[in-house]
């Protein structure tokens, strides 16, 4: 399904109902691709979940050179460890774009799936909200040309919330 991030197509989704975002960012040009698994390191993100994490990048070479980069963090626990995603895209004013991606985003759910919610966040880059839905949500954080999206296959529970907020900061002092 195609979820336009203003000037590109994206695919959207939420993890718990099958779909992963993967989206295809613009390219910057002097602002190669982020590579998102040297955004939180497995130690950073261990401290982060309180337990032990691997990291393995996810190939997103099918999807084009300028695909947004994704990285899995895993603690070998089905409900344990998220995914990060990061890649380059225009934009000219985040909350705009905020308010855009929010709005086409309950566009693209197949019928009979339940919408998503959304909440806005305060205190992470530009612009961010959080996207919730049944068993998953996505942090998606914008910031200076650049989108971030973590992914947590639970419940967005206080715990939870705190934990993925803590790892965007991290991923968001790492950008380039």
């Amino acid at each position: 399904m195609c979820h336009r991030f203003r000037n590109y197509c994206a695919s959207t989704g939420v993890i718990a109902l099958g779909l992963t975002l993967t989206f295809a960012a613009a390219s910057y040009a002097g602002s190669g691709k982020i590579d998102a698994c040297k955004l939180v390191s497995a130690t950073a993100a261990g401290r982060v979940l309180g337990t032990r994490v691997t990291v393995k990048a996810v190939d997103t070479s099918a999807a084009g050179s300028g695909a947004a980069s994704i990285c899995n963090y895993n603690t070998g626990s089905l409900h344990g460890g998220f995914m990060l995603l990061a890649g380059r895209i225009h934009y000219t004013d985040a909350a705009a774009e905020v308010a855009y991606q929010k709005q086409t985003a309950t566009l693209d759910v197949p019928p009979g799936m339940a919408k998503p919610s959304f909440a806005d966040v305060k205190g992470l880059g530009e612009a961010a909200y959080l996207l919730k839905a049944r068993g998953s949500f996505q942090l998606h954080v914008l910031a200076h040309g650049t989108a971030i999206v973590i992914s947590m296959l639970h419940d967005a529970s206080p715990k939870a919330l705190v934990q993925s907020k803590r790892l965007a900061r991290i991923a968001l002092g790492n950008l380039k």
